[in-house]
């Protein structure tokens, strides 16, 4: 039988791991550049509804994954933006995005922001649907 050296072993798991973890951060920074992407085509097309529809989908997506939060909070400041730029018509929307936005933002660790969007889509559900935005007022 044929002996294991586990010290040849050990490096070759730690030279595959640090392969994986430079193809996730590639990963990662494409991503986020079609998130940014994703910006400039929504204020190009008729229906910018559909981009932030497919970053909060996005966003869900990443959620399940192994520390895909954030990811799905670039994906949801994205759609955040986008949004805002056509509320009132969809105040329903904008704050699910805020509060998905809270959710990511409290797993991360990041409560004071967790906070800030979570006050934000509360204020968007209790407004009536032909007032602005509680996010653009401040501008």
């Amino acid at each position: 039988m044929e002996t294991i050296d586990l010290n040849h072993a050990i490096a070759y798991g730690n030279a595959a791991f640090a392969e994986v973890d430079k193809a996730v951060l590639l990963y990662e920074q494409l991503v986020e550049k079609l998130y940014a992407l994703g910006e400039d085509v929504a204020a190009r097309i008729d229906n910018p509804f559909t981009v932030a529809d497919a970053l909060i989908s996005a966003a869900e997506i990443h959620v399940q994954r192994r520390n895909g939060y954030r990811l799905a909070e670039k994906a949801l400041l994205t759609a955040c933006r986008i949004l805002n730029d056509i509320t009132p018509v969809e105040n329903a929307k904008l704050a699910c995005a805020y509060k998905f936005l809270g959710h990511v933002c409290c797993r991360q660790g990041k409560h004071r922001q967790a906070l800030k969007y979570n006050a934000l889509a509360a204020l968007l559900m209790l407004a009536p649907q032909g007032n602005s935005s509680p996010h653009s007022r401040g501008r």
